[in-house]
């Protein structure tokens, strides 16, 4: 077996990514880590230790990838996604992220939890996520579609060589110039900083609560399995993988350096599907597949697999819209809640992390409207709109018209319901 992957590099790459994925959803599976579900306890129920465990995953990726690349491992300078791209198209991440925040909350997940979902037998998330392969496979391979988003949607951008930096992370902003030598030492602190701030923050938050076990485990698991993606198509090995399967006389596609996303492999394997002759398995693809393995394994072995199907038209309308839009807004923001929240912000992007705070803005926005739809059906849109509006602190909260702090005599006209 181990003869026959050294013969095909491509496939000793894809065993990588098979490997990869099955620790990804095994990880996810086991704890419940979902970055939807801790936008969601946050919302809904003020609980913030799967939001504890996101940002503990985020600062292991970060702090991991930066050492790794202040040591030579990889570079991150020239990606798949160009995370670090000079071109800072702030309209893509901004509609994007909000368009996948919103559908993640149609669909009962992101798309780490859709996958999760699927290992464990469900058929409502299998339904959703066909549905954001079809709509990125649209965007990805329509040329009309295609265009609008690489060529409208991306002209209002900021380009950041006009300042003489060849880059968009935080590393390269701060360094201010191009010396490769100052722009690594200033890459390798600026992510010892972000990676120690945010675990301070994370044991400050919920008023210090000890962190569950589950959540400690899934945010170190998930964050070392991004670094291991990167390091497996970043490093040496990878690479050279990758330049020899290029020789081949149909080379295949989805080469470059690159960590776990869930929107473009979707749409990839959709194009597999319908023309298996001239497509590719991807890493993206087998990394996907091996997510719902781990986590089907794991379900079954906890003895949780379960066969679940929609109970109602509005679900499965409700899925299929989130599946839309998951897949449009994971394409326009160029990566889902794992592909910019994950993945690209371990390289400290500054794309990335506008798309994962746009992502967990939608959500909010999502969440608040069908909280408030669901305990005052009566109300009229505009009050909502006021709710949300206040819940952001972009009016006075007195203003709120479902808040029981403020009489209804003492708000605003037009804000009482």
């Amino acid at each position: 077996m181990s003869a026959s992957l050294l013969q095909h590099p491509w496939l000793m790459l894809l065993a990588g990514a098979l490997v990869i994925g099955l620790a990804f959803g095994a990880i996810a599976g086991a704890t419940r880590y979902c970055n939807m579900g801790a936008v969601s306890d946050w919302v809904l129920t003020g609980d913030l230790g799967r939001m504890r465990a996101w940002l503990l995953s985020i600062a292991v990726a970060v702090a991991a990838v930066a050492v790794l690349e202040f040591a030579g491992v990889f570079d991150l300078d020239q990606t798949r996604v160009n995370y670090r791209a000079a071109y800072f198209p702030w309209l893509r991440y901004l509609l994007g992220g909000l368009l996948f925040g919103i559908g993640m909350v149609l669909a009962g997940g992101c798309t780490t939890k859709t996958l999760v979902n699927i290992g464990q037998g469900d058929m409502k998330s299998l339904w959703a996520y066909a549905v954001v392969g079809l709509t990125a496979a649209t965007l990805l391979y329509w040329p009309e579609a295609r265009w609008f988003v690489d060529q409208t949607l991306a002209w209002p951008g900021l380009s950041f060589e006009s300042l003489s930096i060849d880059h968009q992370d935080v590393g390269a902003l701060l360094a201010g110039a191009t010396d490769q030598g100052a722009l690594r030492d200033w890459r390798l602190v600026t992510a010892i900083v972000a990676a120690a701030g945010l675990v301070l923050w994370l044991w400050r938050l919920d008023q210090a609560r000890r962190m569950r076990r589950a959540d400690v485990i899934g945010g170190l698991g998930i964050g070392l399995v991004i670094t291991a993606g990167w390091l497996w198509t970043g490093s040496a090995t990878g690479q050279a993988l990758m330049n020899e399967a290029s020789l081949a006389f149909q080379p295949p596609a989805g080469t470059g350096s690159q960590s776990l996303s869930f929107v473009a492999p979707a749409a990839e394997a959709f194009r597999l599907a319908s023309n298996p002759v001239l497509a590719w398995l991807t890493f993206g693809i087998v990394a996907m597949s091996g997510v719902i393995l781990g986590a089907g394994i794991w379900a079954l072995l906890r003895r949780q697999f379960r066969w679940q199907g929609f109970t109602s038209w509005p679900q499965f309308a409700s899925y299929t819209a989130g599946g839309a839009l998951m897949g449009s807004g994971g394409i326009i923001a160029m990566g889902c809640s794992v592909g910019q929240g994950l993945s690209g912000t371990s390289t400290l992007a500054l794309g990335s992390l506008l798309a994962i705070s746009t992502i967990v803005l939608g959500a909010f926005l999502a969440l608040k409207t069908l909280l408030y739809r669901a305990l005052y059906p009566e109300s009229r849109p505009h009050l909502t709109a006021c709710a949300l509006l206040a819940d952001l602190r972009l009016i006075p909260r007195r203003c709120h018209p479902f808040s029981d702090e403020t009489p209804s005599g003492d708000r605003p006209a037009g804000c009482s319901r």
